[in-house]
């Protein structure tokens, strides 16, 4: 897995728009943090090769905030178990 360090700011920003809003897709993230969609997925697909995320298996996504389980039209990416220890640790020190 990458450094957090070694990640671009927009790569930060994904992680950490993740890691606040749970899982989604690149067509709601990509509203969110402003980059154009292709950009957003070709990142996410970077981020998933680096180690940060991984896929959202199944064909229903129970999110918080959500009352009834949403379903799955696209790809959806959630923080790697590897990763959200990695923020903790970050947050825990100040540095995110």
């Amino acid at each position: 897995m990458k450094k957090w360090g070694e990640l671009t700011s927009r790569e930060r920003q994904a992680v950490l728009d993740l890691w606040e809003n749970g899982p989604d897709c690149a067509k709601f993230l990509s509203r969110r943090i402003g980059m154009d969609l292709g950009d957003t997925m070709e990142l996410l697909v970077c981020l998933e090769k680096s180690g940060w995320l991984k896929r959202v298996h199944g064909t229903f996504l129970f999110k918080r905030g959500f009352k009834k389980p949403k379903h799955m039209n696209h790809t959806y990416y959630q923080l790697a178990k590897q990763a959200e220890k990695e923020l903790r640790f970050l947050a825990r020190k100040g540095l995110v």
